[in-house]
């Protein structure tokens, strides 16, 4: 029997970064429009925005998204170390780059590590970004030791560094990758509340990529890589306007307890405001995209309007 067509389409633009990798990225909306930056959380890729681009078009504004080097469509070299601040040199090297098109300033918005991303892009050339969004936002992109009970350190490590490095890597990704494992994280760990959206497109954008050459070792070199920066570190460095639309059942990074609570973060930088989404869970932008719209487009709106260049 035949395969079935693909629903989505994996492949767009390209960036060529450091003269070395091959990154992709999708571009939609008028060359003269503002312009916008999404970034994905892991294991996602520029499809996850499949209902932004539609949106935000219609709204006028230039929209990109990038598959971050290790995801999507992008390159996927196994000699590289994989951390946040790699990602966030990535996406400031591409916005500077596409600012020779569109000399304007960005608005960047990130879900998950994505928004982690987001942040530090946003405190390191503040010149080039008009404003910030988190669709929720990672603590960190694995676990930092020091926070977590002292018992527990030790088991971690060794999964980190000994488990996921040897044969059993393999199957922990061969297993993870596949549809019924990761339909049930989605439906039964909490990842979307609203199951609506859950659909086969969706299984595709998240799975596609997980049989490209050099998946594996992205996704165990990530499971085991640094931490990096946390959000709180970032914020008070940043200093164009935050918006955070934060699912209010995440499993994840919930908004209201664990080691990076999104309540919190206005102790951090006054120009940072959260909207929590009522029964919404890690990706509300993709889970709830009508109501994250309705808190999104009058922000757009009001920065767009009140906007005054960083100093």
């Amino acid at each position: 029997m035949a395969e079935s067509p693909p629903l989505v389409q994996r492949t767009f633009e390209t960036y060529r970064w450091k003269d070395t990798y091959n990154i992709n990225y999708r571009v939609e909306g008028p060359v003269d429009g503002k312009p916008i930056l999404l970034v994905h959380g892991f294991g996602a890729n520029v499809n996850h925005f499949r209902y932004q681009f539609p949106l935000l078009v219609d709204e006028g504004y230039r929209v990109y998204a990038i598959d971050l080097l290790g995801f999507g469509a992008s390159d996927k070299p196994s000699e590289v170390e994989y951390c946040i601040e790699l990602w966030g040199e990535l996406l400031s090297d591409f916005i500077r780059s596409q600012s020779n098109e569109t000399p304007k300033r960005w608005v960047i918005a990130g879900n998950s590590i994505g928004g982690l991303c987001s942040l530090l892009v946003s405190a390191t050339i503040p010149e080039f970004i008009r404003g910030c969004v988190l669709f929720n936002c990672a603590g960190c992109m694995s676990f930092r030791y020091e926070m977590l009970p002292f018992l527990l350190r030790p088991v971690v490590y060794l999964v980190q560094k000994v488990v996921l490095k040897g044969p059993l890597g393999k199957a922990f990704f061969n297993n993870f990758k596949t549809r019924e494992n990761v339909e049930s994280i989605l439906k039964q760990q909490g990842v979307y509340r609203d199951q609506s959206n859950v659909n086969d497109e969706l299984l595709e954008i998240l799975l596609a990529p997980s049989g490209d050459k050099g998946a594996e070792d992205v996704f165990l070199k990530v499971f085991g890589g640094p931490p990096g920066p946390t959000p709180e570190s970032i914020l008070p460095n940043v200093k164009c306007p935050i918006l955070a639309l934060w699912g209010d059942n995440d499993p994840w990074t919930p908004v209201d307890r664990g080691m990076h609570p999104g309540v919190n973060f206005g102790k951090y930088n006054d120009k940072f405001t959260l909207v929590t989404l009522p029964n919404t869970g890690h990706c509300p932008h993709d889970e709830r995209p009508e109501l994250c719209h309705e808190f999104l487009l009058p922000w757009l709106l009001n920065i767009d309007n009140a906007f005054v260049p960083a100093v």
